[in-house]
């Protein structure tokens, strides 16, 4: 007897994987609002976005494969956010696009700076990093893409967490005048005048 292949479940099935793993970011997000990224695991992330324990692991083999995922998902979303300034010099609207997108998601934010410490904000730049460099390069000639972009990525981060935690009465536009002056102005090839 003939064995088949079962059938694709087709767009349907894909719809499900997105909601679950936007559901397994979502809940991510939430458990680091309250606990270390070493203490998070699969069966929290399962219980807090109302999955099957066997869900999680059908979709990543661990808690770190799920964060450099969500990771990843922030990133293109900033990126796309900034992307439209950046590319016709206007560092000043790139860093305002950035800061209000963080500001309109701002839990979100503070979770992923703030709720796993070192390790975590390691993974962040790593990812946010390897992300970045496959967008056009926008850093003068003198300066080394890499180094470029893992100066204005761990600058973005370090004045992100200083504003989302120390300084969060500042506001949008001021925080997006120091993201400018500091980080995006000084490595763009060309400056608006």
């Amino acid at each position: 007897m003939m064995r088949t292949k079962p059938k694709s479940r087709g767009p349907r099935s894909d719809a499900r994987v997105v909601r679950s793993r936007a559901a397994m970011q979502q809940a991510l997000l939430a458990l680091l609002a309250k606990v270390p990224l070493e203490a998070i695991t699969g069966a929290m992330i399962a219980q807090q976005a109302q999955i099957g324990y066997a869900t999680f692991f059908r979709h990543y083999a661990d808690v770190r494969a799920l964060l450099v995922d969500t990771v990843a998902a922030v990133t293109d979303d900033l990126a796309q956010v900034m992307m439209p300034a950046l590319l016709e010099a206007d560092s000043g609207g790139a860093a305002l696009a950035l800061v209000d997108a963080v500001e309109a998601r701002r839990a979100l934010f503070r979770s992923l700076l703030a709720g796993a410490g070192d390790a975590l904000r390691a993974e962040l730049a790593r990812q946010v990093i390897e992300r970045v460099t496959a967008l056009p390069d926008l850093s003068p000639s003198w300066l080394p893409r890499r180094l470029a972009t893992r100066v204005a990525v761990m600058s973005t981060i370090e004045l992100l967490d200083w504003w989302l935690r120390e300084e969060p009465e500042c506001s949008p536009a001021q925080v997006a005048t120091l993201l400018d002056r500091l980080v995006i102005s000084p490595l763009a090839k060309t400056l608006p005048k």
